[in-house]
């Protein structure tokens, strides 16, 4: 019961994906497009979204794994139940299904993520991370216009940056961690990347290099009717 919750209480924390009425006070364009977007309409379910996974950190390995999202038809019109498998062995995160989703929930488990490795890496509260990114998409969003090359054509994109802590001591050398997220229609589920950026530690002795994680669109894959 506690990924369930934690994965509620996410939903419930940020105007995700869920709900049907309008929100208030009014969404930024960040929130919109991230959360309010029906992420998952003209998918032909049952399909499953494959994501690669990569995390680099100077001095050492390189980190590669992989995101599955079982995508099957919900019992409303237009909604999407969703079984992910996040991440493998030992970095897995065992996420319970997300039920009549319209968005893409992998922000949704991204996310909570984030914010549970930075209250591991700083002994600070997740509630405090995940508050402090909600609000970075209200006041601290930068969007714009890009194209992406997808499938060998280029596509419009929407590419959205924030820096959630800055200013904040209490994220220590997360002051400086940047969040990008990068969406086009024309990539399925809309999701064509998330990423994290942390600069090297500057002058604190923490011996801490530069970490950079990407969440990217792999393919799209047709799922058998009865598959679990």
């Amino acid at each position: 019961m506690t990924g369930r919750r934690r994965l509620l209480g996410l939903a419930a924390a940020t105007p995700l994906l869920l709900a049907a009425e309008e929100p208030s006070p009014p969404l930024s364009p960040a929130q919109r497009l991230l959360f309010e977007t029906p992420h998952l309409a003209g998918l032909h379910a049952p399909l499953r979204l494959v994501y690669d996974f990569r995390r680099e950190e100077e001095g050492r390995e390189p980190v590669g794994d992989v995101i599955r999202l079982a995508v099957r038809e919900g019992e409303a019109p237009g909604r999407f139940d969703v079984t992910p498998e996040f991440l493998t062995g030992p970095r897995a995160l065992h996420y319970p299904p997300a039920p009549g989703f319209r968005g893409n929930p992998l922000l949704l488990f991204a996310l909570d993520r984030e914010a549970r490795e930075l209250s591991a890496a700083t002994g600070g509260s997740t509630v405090w991370f995940r508050n402090r990114i909600r609000q970075g998409f209200v006041d601290a969003a930068a969007m714009q216009r890009i194209t992406l090359p997808f499938e060998g054509r280029p596509v419009p994109a929407t590419e959205v940056v924030l820096q959630p802590f800055g200013g904040e001591r209490r994220a220590r050398r997360y002051q400086a961690m940047r969040l990008r997220f990068v969406l086009a229609e024309a990539v399925p589920g809309w999701i064509h990347s998330i990423g994290s950026e942390v600069p090297a530690a500057d002058g604190s002795g923490d011996g801490h290099g530069a970490v950079r994680e990407a969440i990217v669109f792999a393919r799209a894959e047709a799922l058998p009717t009865a598959a679990p």
